[in-house]
């Protein structure tokens, strides 16, 4: 089963399963993993409408230990000259999964910029999300992508900090040195600016550019996982990610959307949940520099997590 709407669009739903990429992107549907290594397309045809629960649920961690990982992180950063990374963790709440659909049907309501959908699969299981964040649009030639990172509760009044606008800064430098990579032509960029995304709030960067001879691989390739997701230097900090989060990250921070007749929406996979029997699990991810301080990263967490909470309590 599959459900989304793109921003502006109608809803979409499909029966079929997901089957591995071999090779090069295909027109249909598109799901990657976080490190772009599993890359799924939606192949249509006629398959159950039950959900596909997986039975292993993700590893959980405390807060405490969640703060023993920032500091562990934060000290690496400092000793590798890392210059952002990101930590993320799940949380588990309970849920009634017959619910799923009216839990779509809330996220496209509620967040009608984001790209919301619903998958449920026998091989990857359900999931869930509501996604505001860009990582390739194509229209024609015409290609756009963003740089969205910092994040505060969108009722907060204070000023945005130099940490926050240093990790949103890191995001953007790195978009704009890897499309000059792909000497794409006209790159033009905006300044920051705040983007409310529901409970939270972020700073934004918009980019438009036009495409030469570049295919749409070749910009998903170059940009992801985006600083944003996962850090700067990009290597180092996956190894980072790799040796310090202790669960998968599976779809999380991955990408997902559509590739139309040479056109494209394919977005970051945030603010998503996997759902299993008698549970959701939230994937929810912060941003660490030098400048950091784990409580409050922690907090910046449970702040995303609202996101979805606030509606599934709706239910």
């Amino acid at each position: 089963m599959l459900i989304y709407r793109l921003p502006g669009k109608k809803i979409v739903q499909k029966s079929g399963r997901f089957i591995p990429i071999e090779g090069s992107l295909k027109e249909g549907f598109i799901v990657g993993d976080f490190e772009g290594e599993q890359k799924f397309l939606y192949e249509e045809g006629s398959t159950s409408s039950s959900l596909y629960l997986k039975r292993e649920k993700p590893y959980l961690i405390e807060k405490q230990d969640y703060l023993r990982q920032g500091n562990m992180l934060i000290s690496t950063i400092k000793n590798l000259g890392i210059q952002k990374t990101v930590l993320s963790r799940v949380k588990e709440v309970d849920f009634d999964e017959s619910k799923s659909l009216d839990l779509f049907h809330l996220l496209e309501q509620n967040y009608p910029e984001a790209f919301v959908y619903l998958l449920s699969d026998s091989n990857l299981g359900t999931w869930i999300g509501a996604t505001p964040e860009v990582l390739l649009r194509k229209i024609n030639q015409n290609g756009f992508t963003i740089s969205l990172a910092g994040t505060k509760k969108s009722t907060d009044t204070e000023l945005w900090n130099i940490k926050e606008k240093r990790e949103q800064a890191y995001v953007t430098e790195f978009i704009e040195e890897e499309l000059k990579s792909l000497h794409v032509n006209q790159i033009e960029k905006s300044e920051n600016y705040e983007y409310f995304a529901g409970p939270v709030k972020h700073l934004r960067t918009d980019f438009s550019f036009t495409f030469n001879d570049q295919s749409i691989e070749d910009v998903i390739k170059a940009l992801h996982p985006t600083p944003a997701v996962c850090g700067l230097p990009q290597n180092l900090s996956l190894e980072v990610i790799r040796q310090i989060e202790p669960h998968n990250r599976e779809f999380y921070a991955g990408f997902i959307g559509e590739i139309d007749n040479q056109n494209a929406a394919i977005y970051v996979n945030l603010r998503c949940c996997q759902i299993l029997s008698g549970k959701i699990y939230l994937y929810l991810g912060g941003g660490y520099t030098v400048d950091s301080n784990p409580e409050m990263e922690w907090q910046e967490t449970e702040n995303k997590s609202r996101t979805i909470l606030d509606l599934i309590q709706k239910l």
